[in-house]
This record gives structure tokens, sequence and C-alpha cells, in this order.
């Protein structure tokens, strides 16, 4: 009798197993790679520009700046609005028998709209293609109007590009290395210009 109620007490003493408490893992648990972000982003670039016009050769690369913002449709088509600013040096675009009637040397400003269709290659990269235009502001003037050289010459552009793209597992950014090819149709002038970037991207 004393046996037993020894071993009662014993029993009721002993830890119990706690009902909520988690199971340990029979399995082990993997990490998971989250795919890359879609949405609204922004983006910044800084690399080389070189301008073609008149029928004369390129001019001297010179810094490029670029800041995007965008929006993503899907898994595979974004469109995106732009402010890019670059430069021409040494690059006549009106020759004239005293040399060059407007400026050889002029910034050039880009406001555009455009549309990027991506085509996945690997695992987060890919190569994208876009298509865009907009309005270019040359300043100051590369030709003359009458005898004076214009502090600016509107003028609209079409252009192309084509892109590297990786969605690092940093998370919310990516990187990419871009080429865009630009034809400004302004006043008396075609000016064909490209700009080669590496950029970088924060998703929000």
């Amino acid at each position: 009798m004393i046996a037993h109620l020894v071993a009662a007490v014993l029993a009721s003493a002993a830890p119990q197993p706690d009902s909520g408490a988690r199971p340990k893992d029979s399995v082990p648990v993997a990490g998971v790679d989250d795919a890359p972000r879609r949405g609204t982003w922004v983006e910044a670039s800084l690399g080389m520009f070189t301008a073609r016009g008149g029928g004369g050769s390129f001019s001297s690369g010179q810094p490029y700046l670029g800041m995007t913002l965008g929006r993503d449709l899907g898994q595979r088509t974004s469109i995106f609005a732009s402010l890019g600013l670059g430069a021409a040096s040494a690059s006549c675009l009106q020759a004239g028998d005293q040399g060059c009637l407007g400026a050889d040397s002029f910034g050039v400003t880009f406001l555009e709209l455009g549309l990027i269709r991506s085509f996945p290659i690997a695992e987060r990269l890919a190569i994208s293609l876009k298509a865009l235009g907009g309005f270019t502001d040359l300043s100051p003037g590369p030709v003359r109007t009458g005898d004076t050289v214009p502090d600016h010459v509107p003028g609209f552009h079409a252009g192309a590009g084509a892109s590297f793209d990786y969605a690092t597992r940093l998370d919310h950014f990516a990187v990419g290395l871009e080429t865009v090819v630009r034809q400004t149709f302004a006043r008396d002038l075609k000016l064909t210009s490209v700009a080669v970037m590496p950029r970088i991207r924060y998703v929000f």
C-alpha cells in the first residue's frame, strides 16, 4: 500500500510535456529565397555620354546622370519617366568659313517617358529592352538663329535601349548596365547620342 502511494506521488511530481510547445523538427528547415520585389521604383545612373551630328564624328565622352521613376506592370513590363543630363564637347554641328557658327560644346537635357520589357535568362538575371521618347533641350545652341547663338534650342527625341539587370538578394535593390541610343530632332539639325551607364534601383 505504501509502495503504491509513493509511486503515485513520484508520478505526479514528474515534469509533464507542454501541450503548447513546438514539436522538434524531424526534417531540417531550409531558408526560403524570396522573389525579387515588383512595384514602384526609383533609379539613379551615372555613366558616359557622347553625341554626333552634322556628319561629324562622335564627341569626346562626357559624364551622364540619369534619374528615373517607374512602375512595374506584372512580371515583365514596366513604365517610367526619367530625366537625363549629358554634354557634348568639341562637337561642331554648324561649321562656317570662320569655324563653328554655333556652340561646339553644349549641354543636353532629356525629359522622357518610356516602356520596358524584360526577358529572364537566369535566376535574378534578365535582359531588358526599352523604347522611349520625349523633349530635348540643347544649351547653349549648337546652331545659330539669325546672327546669334541662342541660349536654348528645344527639340524632340526618340530612342531605344538595352540592359542587363540583376535583382540582388539585398532586399529592395537591383543593379544594371545599360546602353541608350537617342535621335534628337531640333531646329535644322539631327543629333544622335549614346549613353552607357551602370545604374542602381530601389523598389519600394
